[in-house]
């Protein structure tokens, strides 16, 4: 096993995260890194999450590929509620082609 893809779930009001790591074993102490992911643990505490592994896979590309398909799988669900940015797979939002639309640039500008 070269990784694998797991799910967390905030067991308070079921968002979840689609996650990928490069470990032979399941780290049950680690739930992710996205930042939205980051201020729900802090907010609700850890021992309200739940993690479990989706997905092995055996390269770093079906890994990525995996992330990509579960990620979407979710996100196709109604009423399903993510903490993930990006569409997964080889980076963080901005590599995966996610960019602000001009109306939000403009409001963040203002606020600043």
């Amino acid at each position: 096993m070269y990784g694998y893809v797991y799910l967390t779930t905030n067991i308070i009001d079921g968002t979840i995260y689609i996650g990928k790591r490069t470990k032979t074993y399941f780290d049950d102490n680690y739930y992710g890194s996205g930042i939205y992911l980051k201020n729900a643990l802090k907010k609700y505490g850890k021992e309200n999450f739940t993690c479990e592994i989706l997905e092995e896979c055996n390269s770093k590309k079906e890994l990525n590929d995996c992330e990509k398909k579960w990620i979407k799988y979710y996100r196709e669900l109604p009423n399903i509620k993510l903490y993930n940015i990006a569409d997964g797979g080889d980076g963080g939002a901005t590599r995966c082609g996610y960019c602000h639309s001009n109306e939000t640039k403009n409001k963040m500008s203002n606020s600043a």
